[in-house]
């Protein structure tokens, strides 16, 4: 706490302890709105006073010896610093490359892991300004699934709208909802119930295909999972890397006559 602050700078008091607003300036980025500022400021005002409460009492009910924590701040601060190097070591050795085979194996033999929790699907879809000339008859020929539309309606979506065109990825649907103004409150029915849909909003025309999808509770696909796949098996090695590492140093140490024990 600053000490020379101005008294005009204190936000809170309590037992002679002050609380000056300098202390809050790194919290609080330049990012932040003036209503999150405000919120964030009382929170820790808050906080701040209720630590400074039941300090006070831990002075009055604790004896010396309960309030000694000295051996406990240094076991902590050693189990961190353990923690650290461990990690920070292990992940600097720690192989990261796998085959595809590796990731597919384990999808495979822990499918009952990989439970969809949103709705995915593979969608094309075209936002194209509603007075675009010719829009039913460009409407017709994508219905009809003329890839030859698909470079004229790019074409139009680059320039004034929008355009998704993939046939491989999954994306969640309430993703797509953030795109396009799709009105339902039932994703699972509307799925089951649209392959190609058109609508207009706000001076926009919308021509959407969906390609395929899979619901909450299904089986979530390997393309989706892939990544988060990778992740955890790396984590895995991680920790196997952790004990060995570990054993290493000690042996290491001994070798070395750095440790000995009696």
């Amino acid at each position: 706490m600053s000490c020379s602050a101005p008294e005009t700078n204190v936000l809170a008091e309590a037992y002679g302890n002050k609380l000056y607003a300098d202390d809050l300036k790194d919290l609080i980025g330049e990012s932040v709105t003036q209503e999150d500022s405000v919120f964030i400021t009382q929170e820790y005002i808050n906080q701040w006073l209720s630590k400074q409460v039941l300090l006070h009492k831990a002075e009055e009910v604790l004896s010396e010896v309960e309030k000694n924590k000295e051996k406990q701040l240094e076991n902590y601060k050693a189990d961190l610093l353990t923690f650290e190097v461990l990690n920070k070591l292990s992940t600097q050795l720690v192989d990261t490359s796998f085959e595809e085979s590796e990731l597919e194996e384990y999808y495979e033999e822990n499918e009952e892991d990989f439970e969809l929790a949103q709705n995915i699907l593979k969608i094309n879809f075209f936002k194209i300004p509603e007075q675009t000339n010719g829009v039913n008859k460009l409407w017709n020929k994508f219905r009809k699934d003329d890839i030859a539309v698909y470079a004229q309606l790019k074409s139009i979506g680059e320039k004034r709208g929008n355009y998704y065109v993939d046939k491989t990825n999954w994306v969640y649907f309430d993703d797509i909802l953030k795109e396009i103004p799709i009105t339902t409150y039932n994703q699972e029915n509307y799925l089951n119930n649209n392959k190609f849909i058109r609508f207009n909003d706000n001076g926009y025309t919308y021509f959407i295909k969906i390609i395929d999808f899979k619901i909450r509770s299904d089986k979530s696909p390997f393309s989706l999972e892939r990544q988060n796949i990778k992740e955890l098996l790396i984590m895995k090695r991680q920790q196997e890397m952790v004990k060995e590492i570990e054993t290493k140093l000690i042996d290491e140490a001994y070798n070395n006559k750095e440790i000995k024990r009696f």
